[in-house]
Order: C-alpha cells, then sequence, then structure tokens
C-alpha cells in the first residue's frame, strides 16, 4: 500500500462561528483558512501540567439564524453530543467615522451584549453555556477603495482611555475636523475594555490583486493578520478552559452520586466522552485517550458490581444480552434449522484474501450502529459500551499514529508511528478477548442459560455460541490486521501475496539465537543440512508435498528490519494477533478432529522403542477434502472460517499461511521464543502429512546442531519426531546424532513413565545407534553423549622401568548403555603455568570395557616434565565416532567448547607433573672455566639415569632476548670418551644436537658457545626438549633450565713503578652482594720479568663485597729493555660462589638422605622444590652468616612450604613423606662447608704491563734528613726543604708543577708552596717553614707533581703533557708534635678522686717557669 493511499483522519479542529450583517464572510474565510492550522498553542490548567499543541486546524462557519436549529440544539441538553463553537467572529465593515457613530457602533454593542449571559440566568442554564463555553471577536474589515482604506496608520500599542471613546459626551474633538483616531481605535476603545488582557477587536485590510493603493507595506498588513490570529488563540483557549472546568465539576458532582439510587452510567459516560471531545477537538489525544481508559474502567467496576448477587438497583443497569446479540444467536439458530451449505473457496487463500474477505463485516465502526443513541436511551449492553470505547480508542490512537508522522517516518511504507501501532494492537489483543468472553455471556443470557438442557443440547449451545464468538473475534483480529500491516515494511519481493504456499520464504532466525548454545564442533562436525541426500525409496513422501518449505535450504528472508522506536513491538503484538487468529481457527468445533489427528503422533513417537507409525512408517491421512458435518457450522458467519471448517486442505492452507505470516512478521526481530513455538506448531502439521524434508528443516531451525542436551523433558518429542524424519530420510550420520540427544532426553524422563519403559525407550535408541554407526563418516560428538566421565586422579604415577608417567580417570555408561571395547582413549594435559610442553596426550595402553559402573581407566604417557597442568580434552574412539569431553576453558579465557551445551563439567583440579628420580634428565652449569678474552660456554649434563639411550636428540630454544647459541661449536668436554658421539643436524628451522650410546648412570658434558648482545645480562635460560630411545620405545623429556652467567668475582690491578721493578696489587672482590671462596690466585710464567709473589693461599678465605682481598707482585724485569716495552701477564683466580657452595652441599645432602627411604621416584621434585625455596627467601644477610661461620641452618619444615609440593602425592604417601621430611628437619639443624664437594671455577684474564713512566722524585726533607723522624712543638716553626729531582735523563727540556698538600688544620705552610720549577738528574731544592696546628703525630704534607714539555717543531708557547710517575719518599711518614712545658703542678680536692675536684696551680716551660 503506498502512502497515498493511505486514509488520514482529520486532525484536531475547532469551530469558529463567523456574524456576517455585511456580506464579508467569502472575502475572509478563504484568507483566515489560509493561515490554519494555527500553531503552538499553550494551556495551562490548575489540576493539569502544561499542554502544548502543535497545531490547531479551524474551520469558519456562518452563523444559521434559523430557529429550528436552535431549538434541535437546545432539545436534550445533554453536552458532549454537539460541535458548538469556540469562538463569534463579528465581521464588521465601516467606512467612515459618522457612519460608525450613527450605526455600526450600536449593531456592535447590540451583539456583543447577546454574546454575554445575563446576570440572572438559572444555574443549570449557566452549566450549559459553560460546556459550549465561546468567546467572542470583532473583527474590523477595511475594503480597498472606501474611506477607511485611506486612515492613517493605527498603533495597537497606543493607550486608549476613555474619553475617547465615542459614548462619551466628551467625546467629540477639541478642534473639529481635526481628529487623528481612526475607525479602529475607536472600535478599541468601545469594546476592547475588558480586564479579560484578551484583545477583542482586531482589523485587517483586503486588497484586490494588483492593488497598491494602500500606504502600508507588506511586512504590516501580515501583522495585522498575525495579530487576528494570536487574539483566536487566546480566545480558543479560553473558551475551551472554561468548558473543562465545566465537564470536570459536572463529572465529580455525578461520580460523589455514584452510589445512590437511579444513578445512571450512560449519563455519567455521555459527560466523560464530551471531556474526551473537547480534548480530542484541541489535538490532546493522550489526555482524550486517558478519559477513555477511565471509563473502561469505571464499566469494568459497574459490571462486576451487577454481577453481585445482592444488586438490586436496576434503574441504571445495564442490558444483561444486547439486540444485536440476541439477532446474532436467532440467525445462527435459524441457518441450524436449516441445512448448512459448506463452503469452499473459488480462488486460492493468500494474506490479502483473508484480510479483506469480511471487510463489509467489521465490528469496530461507530457509524455503523448509532452507539450514542442507544446510549442515551440507555439501551446498551457491556458489549456495546465496550465496542463503542475501544471504537473510539483505536480512533483516537490512529489519529496519533498519522499526525505529524510523515516526515518522522518516512522512510516507512505507511509513514506510520509503528510505537503509536504497537500500542493499538496490544490493546486490541487484550480487548478481542476480552469482549469475546463479554460475548460468550450474553449468547448464554440470551439463550436462556444453561439449565435443564441436555448433554446434546449443551454441546449444541456451546457450539453455536462458540462459533459466533470465534466469528466475531476473527473480523475484530482482521480489522486490526488490515489496518496495520501496511505499517510492517515488508519488501515488494516479500509482500502479502507472497505468503501464498507455493512463495513462502522465512528467515533463519534460529541461527542467532541458538548460537550462544551450540557446541563447537565445526571442524569435525558439520551443521545438518537437510535435503542434500535422498532415498529413492523415500521420494514419494517428499512427492505428497508439491509446495515448498517455508525454510528453504540456501534462502533468506529479505525482510526490512527498520530502526524506529517501537517496530520490533509492533511486529512482536502483529505476530501475537495472528496467533489469537489461528488459535480461532483451531477451537472450532468443526476442526478439532482435525486439530488432535495433527498432534496426537508426535508426543508418542518413540517413547516405546517404537515409531509412531505402523510398522515404522508413515501413514498420513490423505490430503483430499474431508467436509465436517454441517451441524458443526451453525453461527460460523465468516466466510473465511466457513471454508475453513468445510475442508481440511482449506483448513491446512489457512493454518500454515497464520503460521507463515506470523513468524515472517517476527523475522529479525529478536522474538526467538515465539519463533521457535510457531515452527513447532507446524513441525506437528507437516509431520502428520508425511512432509519429512520440510518438518526436518523446521526441527532443524528449531535443534540447530546436534546433539544438544539443553532441552526440556517437555520437548523430547521434538527429537522423537526428528530422528524419525532422518531415518525416513536415510541420513545415516544425521540419524546418530538425533539418537544420541533422544538417548539423553530418555535419560532425563521424570518418574511419570515407568521405568520399564525408560529403559525400553533408552534400549531401542542405543540399538538404533550401533546400527547405523558402520555407516556414518567420521564424527565427531561429545563424550557425554555416551559417557559420563566420573572424575580424573588428582595425582600422577611415575611408570615403572620406564620413563613418563600415567593417571587414571573414572569412566561409566549412561545407564543402560552397553558399550563396546574400546581401543583408544586419550586424555589432553594444557599447561597452567607456562612450563613446556604446552599440552601432553595421554593414551590407553590397553583395551578397556566400560560399563555402567564406574571403570577406572589408566591412561600413560612417555613425556617427562615438570610443572602444573589441568586436564583439557578426553577423546574416545569407537569406530567412526570420535567422542570428546572438555574439562576446562580455553586459554584464550574463551569457552573453548560450549560445554554448557552438554550439562555439567566433570570435577577436574590441576595435577603436578615430576620427573622419577632416576629419569632422563639435563643440568646445565655455567663452564668452570671462563676466559675473558674467549668465547663465554656453557655446560650441560645429559643425565640418562636408568636409561640404556642408543639415539639421543637435544633440540635447545632459546628463553633469553639476545642469547645465541652456537650449536656448531658444541663439543663434548672429555673427548677421550670414545664410546660416546656427538653430532649436529638440522631439522626444519632447528638445530639439533645427536648423541649415541648413553650408558645408564652415566654423565655426559657438553660445552655450548654462545654470545649475548646484552653483556650484563645476569643469567641465561634454555628450553630443553630431548627425543630419546631406549629399548623400551621412544621418549621425550622436557625442561627449562636457567643459570647465572654474570661474573661472580671483580678484579682491579694497580702498579707502582720504581727505578729497577715495580708492585702489581690485584684487589679481587665479589661483582654481586654474595660473598666469594677465594681459592687461589696466580701469575703464569712469562718471558719478560720474574715473579716474586708476597704470601700463598694454604686455605680458602671469604671475600666479601665490602672486604675485598689484595694480592701484591713484584715483578722484576728480565732484561734492561722490557721498561720500555708493554707486556702481557695471565692471572688466574680460582673461586667458587657461596651460594652455589651452599645449595650444592644442601641438595647432595638431603638427596642423599631421601634417596635411603622408600619414596625415592621424588628426590627430584623435593630436592628442586628445597632448593628454589633456600634461593628465593634467603637474604644478604643470611649469606653472610653462613660465609662467617662456614656452615648454614636448615630452617624449619613451616617455613618450607612444603604442602605445595606434596599434593602430587596421594594421600597415603603425602602422609609418609610428610613424616619423613620432618624428621629430616629435626634431625639436621645445620650443615658444614665443604669445598671438596662441590667444583670450583676458573677465572684468566690478561693482565697488561705497562712501559716505566717518566721517574721523578720528589718529598719534604725536615731537619736535613728524609729519613729521620722529628719531634716538634706545636705552633713553632720548623724548617724543612722540598727536593725534586729527575731518577731518569731525558734529551730534551722538562717543567715540573708541584704543590704542597696538607689538610689545613694540621699545617701552616710558609715559603712557596706551589710552582713551577725545570726538571734535571740535579736535586733542585725549595725552602720551607711548616707550622703543626695541634698535637698529635701529623702527617708529613704531600707533593703533587705535573710535567710537561714543549711541544716540537711548534712556538714557545706551547706544551705537551708528559706522563710521569712521583717517588716520595716521605709519603706516610708524620711529625710528633709536643706542647713546650717541662711541668705542671695540680692541686686535688676530695676524699677520692672519683669525688674530688683539682685546679692547676703552676706550670714550667723549657725556657722557665710559667
Amino acid at each position: 500500500m503506498d502512502e497515498t493511499d493511505i486514509p488520514v483522519t482529520t486532525n484536531s479542529k475547532v469551530i469558529i462561528q463567523c456574524t456576517d450583517p455585511n456580506g464579508l464572510f467569502d472575502r475572509v474565510e478563504p484568507r483566515l483558512s489560509a493561515r490554519s492550522p494555527l500553531r503552538n498553542l499553550h494551556w495551562k490548567a490548575p489540576n493539569r501540567p502544561l499542554r502544548s499543541i502543535s497545531n490547531l486546524n479551524i474551520s469558519l462557519t456562518r452563523e444559521d439564524k434559523s430557529a429550528g436549529a436552535q431549538s434541535s440544539v437546545r432539545r436534550h441538553q445533554i453536552p458532549g453530543l454537539r460541535e458548538t463553537p469556540y469562538v463569534k467572529l463579528l465581521l464588521v465593515r465601516c467606512d467612515d467615522k459618522e457612519t460608525y457613530k450613527e450605526k455600526v457602533r450600536k449593531e456592535v454593542r447590540q451583539w456583543v451584549k447577546s454574546q454575554s449571559p445575563s446576570g440572572d440566568t438559572k444555574s443549570s442554564m449557566k452549566s450549559q453555556e459553560d460546556h459550549d463555553a465561546s468567546e467572542w471577536l470583532v473583527l474590523h474589515v477595511v475594503l480597498p477603495n472606501t474611506p477607511a482604506a485611506s486612515q492613517a496608520k493605527s498603533s495597537k500599542h497606543i493607550s486608549l482611555e476613555a474619553s475617547e471613546s465615542t459614548d462619551s459626551v466628551n467625546s467629540k474633538s477639541k478642534w473639529p475636523g481635526k481628529g487623528s483616531s481612526t475607525i479602529f481605535d475607536k472600535l478599541r476603545a468601545d469594546f476592547n475594555s475588558s480586564k479579560s488582557g484578551i484583545s477583542r477587536v482586531a482589523q485587517v485590510r483586503l486588497l484586490d490583486p494588483g492593488d497598491k493603493s494602500t500606504a502600508l507595506t507588506p511586512s504590516e498588513l501580515e501583522e495585522q493578520w498575525q495579530d487576528l490570529v494570536d487574539s483566536l488563540k487566546s480566545c480558543i483557549l479560553r473558551s475551551f478552559d472554561a468548558r473543562v472546568a465545566q465537564y470536570e465539576s459536572d463529572i465529580r458532582e455525578r461520580d460523589s452520586q455514584r452510589h445512590l439510587p437511579g444513578w445512571n452510567f450512560c449519563t455519567f459516560f455521555i459527560l466523560k466522552e464530551g471531556l474526551a471531545k473537547g480534548f480530542e477537538n484541541l489535538g490532546l489525544l493522550e489526555d482524550a485517550l486517558g478519559v477513555y481508559d477511565e471509563l473502561s474502567l469505571g464499566l469494568d467496576a459497574l459490571v462486576k458490581d451487577q454481577a453481585r448477587a445482592d444488586y438490586n438497583d436496576d434503574s441504571g443497569a445495564l442490558l444483561s444480552f444486547s439486540k444485536e446479540s440476541k439477532a446474532l444467536l436467532r440467525a445462527a439458530l435459524d441457518s441450524e434449522i436449516r441445512p448448512a451449505q459448506s463452503m469452499s473457496l473459488d480462488s486460492p487463500i493468500d494474506i490479502k484474501y483473508i484480510l479483506n474477505a469480511d471487510r463489509d463485516y467489521f465490528p469496530f465502526d461507530a457509524d455503523r450502529t448509532n452507539y450514542q443513541k442507544l446510549i442515551l436511551s440507555n439501551e446498551v449492553s457491556a458489549l456495546d459500551l465496550r465496542i463503542y470505547l475501544f471504537t473510539r480508542e483505536m480512533e483516537i490512537l490512529n489519529r496519533q499514529a498519522q499526525s505529524g508522522s510523515r516526515k518522522a517516518y518516512q522512510s516507512s511504507k505507511s509513514g506510520i508511528n509503528p510505537a503509536i501501532q504497537a500500542d493499538l494492537v496490544e490493546r486490541a489483543t487484550q480487548f478481542i478477548n476480552l469482549a469475546g468472553r463479554t460475548l460468550r455471556f450474553e449468547l448464554y443470557h440470551a439463550w436462556g442459560g444453561q439449565e435443564g438442557l441436555s448433554e446434546e443440547e449443551l454441546h449444541n449451545q456451546r457450539t453455536v455460541t462458540g462459533n459466533i464468538v470465534c466469528t466475531w473475534q476473527w473480523r475484530a483480529a482482521m480489522q486490526i490486521l488490515s489496518q496495520v500491516v501496511p505499517t510492517l515494511d515488508i519488501d515488494d519481493e516479500h509482500d502479502t501475496h507472497a505468503l501464498s504456499l507455493g512463495a513462502a520464504e522465512l528467515s533463519r532466525d534460529a541461527d542467532s539465537d541458538r548460537g550462544r548454545h551450540a557446541p563447537e564442533f565445526a571442524a569435525s562436525s558439520s551443521r545438518i543440512s537437510l535435503g542434500r541426500e535422498r532415498s529413492p525409496s523415500r521420494e514419494r513422501s517428499q512427492e505428497r508435498s508439491k509446495r515448498n518449505s517455508i525454510l528453504p535450504n540456501g534462502t533468506s528472508y529479505k525482510q526490512s528490519i527498520t530502526a524506529h522506536p517501537g517496530s520490533r513491538r509492533l511486529a512482536l503484538w502483529v505476530s501475537k494477533l495472528v496467533l489469537m487468529a489461528r488459535h480461532l481457527l483451531e477451537n472450532l468445533e468443526a476442526t478439532r478432529p482435525w486439530v488432535m489427528n495433527m498432534t496426537r503422533l508426535a508426543p508418542n513417537l518413540g517413547k516405546h522403542g517404537t515409531s509412531g507409525f505402523p510398522n515404522g512408517e508413515a501413514n498420513p491421512e490423505k490430503m483430499d477434502d474431508q467436509v465436517a458435518h454441517t451441524e458443526l457450522l451453525a453461527g460460523l458467519d465468516s466466510t473465511t472460517l466457513k471454508a475453513a471448517a468445510s475442508s481440511k486442505k482449506t483448513f491446512t492452507s489457512l493454518y500454515l499461511i497464520l503460521s507463515i505470516f506470523s513468524y515472517r512478521t517476527l523475522s529479525g526481530r529478536g522474538n526467538g521464543a515465539t519463533s521457535k513455538q510457531i515452527l513447532t506448531d507446524l513441525v506437528g502439521m507437516e509431520y502428520s502429512q508425511g512432509n519429512y524434508v520440510i518438518a526436518a528443516r523446521y526441527l532443524h531451525s528449531i535443534i540447530g546442531s546436534l546433539p544438544q542436551f539443553s532441552y526440556r523433558v517437555s520437548e523430547g518429542y521434538l527429537l522423537r519426531i526428528y530422528a524419525d524424519c532422518l531415518r525416513n530420510l536415510d541420513r545415516p550420520s544425521d540419524y546418530a546424532k538425533c539418537l544420541i540427544s533422544c538417548l539423553h532426553s530418555a535419560s532425563k524422563a521424570h518418574s511419570k513413565d515407568s521405568t520399564e519403559s525408560l529403559s525400553t525407550s533408552k534400549q531401542y535408541y542405543i540399538d538404533e545407534l550401533f546400527r547405523v554407526l558402520p555407516a556414518i563418516p567420521a564424527t565427531t560428538l561429545p563424550a557425554v553423549s555416551l559417557f559420563r566421565i566420573a572424575a580424573v586422579s588428582k595425582t600422577i604415577s611415575p611408570l615403572e622401568r620406564r620413563d613418563g608417567f600415567s593417571t587414571s580417570i573414572d569412566i561409566a555408561c549412561l545407564p543402560g548403555v552397553c558399550a563396546p571395547s574400546i581401543k583408544e582413549i586419550k586424555l589432553r594435559l594444557v599447561t597452567k603455568d607456562g612450563s613446556d610442553p604446552r599440552h601432553i596426550i595421554l593414551a590407553l595402553r590397553d583395551e578397556v570395557v566400560i560399563t555402567a559402573a564406574s571403570t577406572t581407566v589408566t591412561l600413560e604417557t612417555p613425556v617427562t616434565t615438570q610443572g602444573w597442568y589441568v586436564p583439557d580434552d578426553l577423546e574416545l574412539c569407537i569406530g567412526n565416532l570420535r567422542l570428546l569431553h572438555h574439562f576446562k576453558l580455553g586459554q584464550d579465557g574463551e569457552a573453548s567448547r560450549s560445554e554448557q551445551s552438554f550439562g555439567a563439567q566433570s570435577a577436574v583440579v590441576p595435577l603436578l607433573v615430576y620427573p622419577s628420580y632416576r629419569s632422563f634428565g639435563v643440568k646445565m652449569y655455567p663452564f668452570p672455566i671462563v676466559h675473558l678474552a674467549e668465547v663465554r660456554r656453557l655446560l650441560l649434563q645429559v643425565r640418562p639415569g636408568r636409561n640404556n639411550i642408543k639415539q639421543c636428540k637435544l633440540r635447545l630454544r632459546t628463553a633469553t632476548a639476545g642469547l645465541r647459541l652456537n650449536i656448531h661449536d658444541s663439543k663434548l668436554v672429555d673427548e677421550r670418551r670414545k664410546s660416546v658421539c656427538l653430532s649436529t643436524a638440522r631439522e626444519g628451522d632447528a638445530l639439533l644436537m645427536i648423541m649415541h650410546d648413553l650408558g645408564a648412570d652415566s654423565v655426559t658434558d657438553v660445552e655450548i658457545p654462545y654470545t649475548m648482545e646484552v653483556a650484563s645480562e645476569p643469567a641465561v635460560t634454555l628450553r630443553i626438549e630431548a627425543s630419546y630411545e631406549t629399548d623400551e620405545g621412544m621418549f621425550t623429556s622436557h625442561d627449562t633450565l636457567s643459570v647465572k652467567v654474570i661474573l661472580p668475582v671483580t678484579v682491579n690491578v694497580q702498579d707502582v713503578f720504581r727505578r729497577d721493578f715495580m708492585y702489581s696489587k690485584f684487589t679481587v672482590s665479589p661483582s654481586t652482594m654474595v660473598p666469594l671462596r677465594l681459592i687461589g690466585c696466580k701469575l703464569e710464567d712469562n718471558d719478560f720479568c720474574h715473579l716474586v709473589t708476597g704470601g700463598s693461599f694454604d686455605e680458602p678465605f671469604v671475600v666479601f663485597p665490602k672486604h675485598p682481598a689484595n694480592w701484591t707482585v713484584r715483578l722484576i724485569p728480565k732484561h734492561k729493555d722490557v721498561k720500555d716495552t708493554v707486556g702481557r701477564m695471565t692471572l688466574v683466580v680460582d673461586f667458587q660462589s657461596l651460594d652455589g657452595v651452599i645449595f650444592a652441599i644442601l641438595e647432595t645432602h638431603f638427596v642423599q638422605e631421601f634417596l635411603r627411604s622408600d619414596y625415592a621416584f621424588a628426590a627430584r621434585l623435593l630436592a628442586s622444590h628445597l632448593v628454589e625455596r633456600v634461593r628465593s627467601t634467603w637474604t644478604e644477610q643470611d649469606v653472610e652468616v653462613a660465609g662467617l661461620l662456614q656452615e648454614f641452618e636448615v630452617w624449619k619444615m613451616e617455613d618450607m612450604e612444603w604442602p605445595s609440593v606434596l599434593c602430587a602425592f596421594d594421600g597415603d604417601t603425602r602422609a609418609n613423606i610428610e613424616n619423613w621430611l620432618r624428621d629430616w628437619h629435626s634431625r639436621t639443624p645445620r650443615i658444614k662447608f665443604s669445598a671438596s664437594k662441590v667444583p670450583q671455577r676458573q677465572l684468566k684474564l690478561f693482565v697488561d704491563v705497562p712501559p716505566r713512566p717518566l721517574l721523578v722524585l720528589a718529598f719534604l726533607d725536615l731537619n736535613g734528613s728524609a729519613t729521620t723522624s722529628s719531634t716538634a712543638t706545636v705552633g713553632q716553626p720548623i724548617m724543612a726543604e722540598l727536593v725534586i729531582t729527575m731518577e731518569d735523563k731525558v734529551d730534551f727540556e722538562l717543567e715540573g708543577s708541584f704543590e704542597l698538600v696538607a689538610p689545613s688544620d694540621s699545617w701552616l705552610i710558609g715559603g712557596r708552596r706551589k710552582g713551577n720549577v725545570w726538571l734535571t738528574q740535579q736535586p733542585t731544592r725549595i725552602q720551607i717553614v711548616l707550622f703543626p696546628q695541634h698535637l698529635g703525630h701529623l702527617l708529613i704534607p704531600t707533593v703533587t707533581l705535573r710535567c710537561r714539555r714543549r711541544a716540537p717543531n711548534s712556538g714557545k708557547d706551547e706544551w705537551v703533557d708528559v706522563t710521569s710517575e712521583l717517588h716520595n719518599p716521605t709519603h706516610g711518614r708524620s711529625v710528633l708534635v709536643t706542647p713546650d712545658l717541662r711541668g705542671t703542678t695540680v692541686e686535688i680536692f676530695g676524699a677520692t678522686p672519683d669525688d674530688g675536684t683539682g685546679r692547676l696551680i703552676a706550670s714550667e716551660s723549657r725556657g722557665g717557669v710559667g
């Protein structure tokens, strides 16, 4: 339906009555109507919020002065049924002032007086006047070419006093003929003096086309019309306010009399409707709708009151049944007497036909039945009032939906607000149900009740009244649908005509709805595609249906889903209304047997192990017309319903069309539950007719990918229907999946079915399942389809006599399931803490038979590793059927498989996987010999344990950024072992190390060179994967190894030169906060000097970070030329890192003790935990104390967190190991150091010996002797000499810059403290005076000297620094400074020295007495 075809109801409109004594109406009305609608009116009542009226249409009418019209209006005196003017407008023509004075003024005054009520009016008449309240307005019309048209412009803002009124004796101008007021001014002065604030006089000028004689501009002319419009708006609002106030007053008065005798609801109804129509006239549709809702509630209360047994007021009671209801019943009974004729339709049924077949009998038409007359005469029933109220509500809602919606909803085909249409359909759906019940009660009352009727008569009464009610409800539903269907925005190719059976298409909305529950078996369990396989033996069932399914393969329903607010809600309620219409069709007595036949097979299908059809085959009734009994058609007046009740084929077609239309309406609008219910109903119909392909497609849309186990028990019949359809369609793979779902549905059945019948059903499904298993392709299903995963062991068990581990899992068949022996079961563990490998596969070693009782299955793996793992997948294979069970969430945080669809998850806990003590293992250390000038190396120790390894492949992966391993340059440390061969090979992108013939309990050391991008990296980490072959088979070991590669020792050297030799002082200290055990230092022999050491390393000693070790060596050149050349020596430092000593001793001690117990297999796990726990918790202070005491303390058991690894064992084993650990902690308080048990490390580095620099002798000579210690007196001067001389002969001039340096609080230096001197082999002496400043031994001031020479081939002012070594013999020597006193006399008071005090009496200096 196009937008232009939709009838638009007239908008809000008020009447303006014009009194036209001068024939101006025809000239004014077109101009004023052109300014309609009036816009932006705002009404505020005292007891209501502000209301805004966006637009209001006005209708100008002439005053009808005929007496007959007036008398007819005043006859009934009931308001609300008349349309009276809101404004009375007097059109005035006055060409000059004289005419105004003589005639016009008097006529206007008389008319104004006639519009104002007199003061002696009776109260009833006053109330009547207020119901029709109106305001008056005078419009002065100025015609062209008249004296008035030539008057000057009048200002509407001037203040007109009473003196300017033409009624006043003083109104004559003081100067005759000189008055400046216009006719409009005089009208305003005479009639615009009201205190109401409303401008009651307006003026407009009319111009002929092309007339330019007026002096006013176009904007001033338009301003006059706007003033008129503003006055009209004010008058309309004032009239409306008075009317509403009077209506509300009368309604309150009538409502207060509700419980008085003689109270009439119809009179109250007319008052309320008058108020509603007033709101409606002004466009306040929400308020009008609220009034009608209040009337509906009042009617409901009245009906309840009349239904009470003690209700005895019949004066205002409603009729128990209406005349129309009586006529319907009489017509139905008359047709029952005459043989009813069955009816068939000549043309195919489609949705357009259904909606328009009964258009002439639609019930919601206020014009068809004069309800107002019936209400006035009090001859209405409750049903009449309800229908009238809903009809008025429907009209208001239609106006709301169409009002102002053209622009807002122009993208919609209908241009109607869908939200309001949704309100209408919701109200209609609820009202049709209510009206149907009310009509049924009225028909029973019209029949005379049910007392005294026989069973046959009661059945006849139920049939006739039911047919009448269904007919009325059907027509009501069709009327609403025919109105709202155009607003559904269906594409042209899917219009209402396309809903016929030959071209129906529906979208697959169920895909998006079930996406939250479908299991992710996409790789192996694809979606069921119905129709791709057909069996020739089943073609007959497909040929029965010559029409298309509403869910064809590969098609999608292209319905436009608008984004307008309310479109989804509208679709939902339209769908409910269509389903209600279909329900009316099903409830007909004539169609009830067909409905029962359609649904009787499905619920019981396969419940007892057999198909619902005889011999397992469908036996649907033929689709030939089956005419119902004609006596069941009595009262069925609808053409469509009568045709459906007369023919099963027509009934089926109508049922399908309504279902399809309802489904399509909801398509894509997110109402999955209702859509599924519609498809469920269609499944029953299609299946009952043997249309397996279509029924299976509907079921696939409902159920989704199979199998699923989240269905309610009540929906088990859908799975049974689906299974039977797939069996008939010869789809073994999908049939097997559906059988599993049926099996679960049978297992969840309630106790209302006997245990024997449930067992029989499950046995049938099991037999069918294993019958079709050989015919299905490789299929993956959830393991819970056939098995119940009870629990997974919380611990592992190391294997006997070979590497690897095992764990157990408890599996049970579903009750009643007998599975064959299983050869393949796999359990997949995934890492929890990032350990290698990322997952481990445990497999079944021998066949196992799983029964309904819990069976413990042991699974093994040849993988050795250590870390926390979580059970992830369990896989069981039976032929081509692969069953999967998922225990946990995936690594990405989302559900790896939608396990919620399969039932509760099995309870699992993380497993701690660990290697046994004698299994294969690899350890990594820094290479014991480190030469700083060579490439760094790592030491790998390959330990086969108890295995005799034929071949071992090591794959090394770095886990430290910047680490590069030189695998090609790796080699065995002990190359003399000819039995072991090491080679490298490339496998893909990885480089492997391959070793052969590794004996049991041997240790093979391999050194691997490496480089680092960041030299300061403290540690390196390697991920090691070892694949090795033994007599027991192939095994794999994974481990992650870390080792500190930072050099733990720092060596500094300081050289001191003398004339014939030099000293080298080596300072050895730890590079970290961990102390060192220094075992020895030595310099290797060389060719250029002799070595004289100052001491030996008889015992290792501990070097702390703040107390380094110093070792001094005297170097004597072997020949004279050595001192001028650069030599190189090799320093060798033997050491041990104290923490490495502690951890090695602790591990060795613990392992030796633990191997004596019965649980030696756990030694590696416990020892690694012990060492890591100590390593992570020890502090610098603990290591220092251990270094000082040469022993360390084993902590208490409570501090070692043993439970974190003891959880890897079962209860008894854990308790025994815990007891052993407690005993070991109690008897091992301290462990002594034993360096012989720990390999030592060696550092080699080159030490460069520089050529001897220029040697200068400079010292401070006191008393002329540099070797004699002196005594000085504080404050007394000491004469000294600064002696500077060169010990080497040079062939160039050399200048030295010297300076004496001494603390200012120790010495005052007089003389030449600093300066420059020429250096020669002859001593240079400089006199110096020293003044000691305090008592004690004072260090002699030191001398600093810097040498330089003139630059060769340069000017005199250019100098070059010369490297020199200063020899100061007095460096570090001191002078004793004493006071200049020979003796002192002190007097002491007190009995004891502690109590007494003293004083100095006298002192004697060296020169005399003081």
